[in-house]
């Protein structure tokens, strides 16, 4: 029986180094030297891929490992943003997101999203305004733009580290 080998992908892919605050100086060392058999695409999709978990990490840990609810609530969060910082002043002026609204740009069913908006009322995520509008709750929102701007900082710090890389690859290359 003939086993296939996996690619060779670069040392950098390890989760040691997407965890360091800059990609370490042998990683960039091989993205300068062009080798047929290591594959730089491996090493970028692994960094992205380390934003993407790290991401779906935190959504996870906040809700109890409902992503269902996480993604719903930043649907919420991501309509008419100045309505959701005034926390509903002049609702009346605004199409606010409601169960029709989020199962259609979901693609979830209706029952489905009535029922996990139900449930992050419940637990004080969302509010339901008396036009059936929803909005992160008052209470909520200052933590929970903690979280997005905390995945921000993660965001601006990949990008940084996929720049590095693909400089050293240029370097490389030229």
């Amino acid at each position: 029986m003939n086993k296939t080998p996996w690619p060779i992908a670069s040392i950098c892919s390890y989760p040691a180094c997407l965890r360091q605050e800059h990609i370490p100086a042998h990683c960039l060392q091989q993205f300068r030297q062009p080798e047929a058999d290591t594959n730089h695409a491996a090493c970028l999709a692994a960094l992205v891929n380390h934003l993407q978990t790290e991401q779906a990490r935190s959504q996870v840990a906040l809700f109890d490992g409902d992503l269902v609810k996480a993604y719903l609530l930043s649907e919420i969060s991501s309509r008419h943003p100045v309505a959701q910082a005034r926390h509903g002043l002049a609702a009346e002026d605004y199409a606010f997101s409601n169960i029709h609204s989020l199962a259609e740009a979901t693609g979830y069913p209706r029952e489905t999203v009535r029922r996990k908006v139900l449930q992050l009322v419940e637990a004080g995520w969302v509010t339901r305004l008396p036009n059936g509008g929803l909005l992160v709750s008052h209470e909520k929102q200052a933590s929970y733009h903690q979280l997005l701007l905390g995945q921000a900082d993660l965001i601006v710090r990949t990008a940084e580290k996929l720049k590095a890389l693909q400089a050293a690859a240029r370097e490389g290359g030229a």
